[in-house]
């Protein structure tokens, strides 16, 4: 009887943790999106299609892109100790300016008390279109799904730069809600 017992309660353990391990993985999000601040960025979405995932936008910030001289030099020394295809966690500081958000801040430590991004630093630069070297951010915002045949809508909108996107942050991490037009 009492191995029997056992072996019930070693099946509901075997149920209860890939139960728990997925229902772990909703906490963050949802506290997200319950508790988080709503911001707006600037984007620049890239592609409108997919054969396999169907219509998405991919989408680029301009807070992901950071010019060399605005990068502290400790971040600097810790990213030249990686090699080029290693990243760096950093939490991008941001503050409001009109109706978006943009970065104020990058550090390699997290901050208190302010709205941040927490990202992955690329160790290595480029230039950009206006030839100034800058380091590149991935924030984890930059796939967004849209309905079926309005993704090329979408990438006309993003060619004149005429899309934004709409965010809930908490504590570094954010859930892309939705992209408008610009007003």
């Amino acid at each position: 009887m009492k191995m029997m017992k056992n072996k019930h309660i070693g099946f509901i353990v075997a149920l209860s943790i890939p139960l728990l391990i997925l229902i772990g993985l909703t906490v963050k999000p949802l506290w997200a999106l319950t508790y988080g601040d709503d911001i707006t960025l600037v984007t620049v979405p890239v592609d409108p299609r997919d054969l396999l995932y169907g219509d998405y936008v991919t989408l680029r910030y301009e807070i992901e892109e950071v010019p060399k001289n605005e990068i502290s030099t400790a971040i600097l020394k810790k990213i030249d100790k990686r090699s080029n295809y290693n990243e760096l966690t950093v939490y991008g500081t941001l503050v409001q300016q009109g109706d978006v958000y943009v970065l104020d801040n990058l550090s390699d430590e997290k901050p208190t008390g302010s709205i941040y991004l927490t990202g992955k630093l690329n160790g290595y630069d480029y230039q950009n279109v206006d030839g100034v070297k800058v380091h590149s951010i991935n924030f984890g915002l930059d796939r967004y799904y849209v309905p079926e045949n309005t993704g090329k809508e979408l990438e006309d909108l993003s060619a004149r730069g005429q899309l934004v996107a709409h965010l809930k942050v908490k504590n570094g991490y954010g859930i892309l809600k939705e992209i408008t037009t610009v007003k």
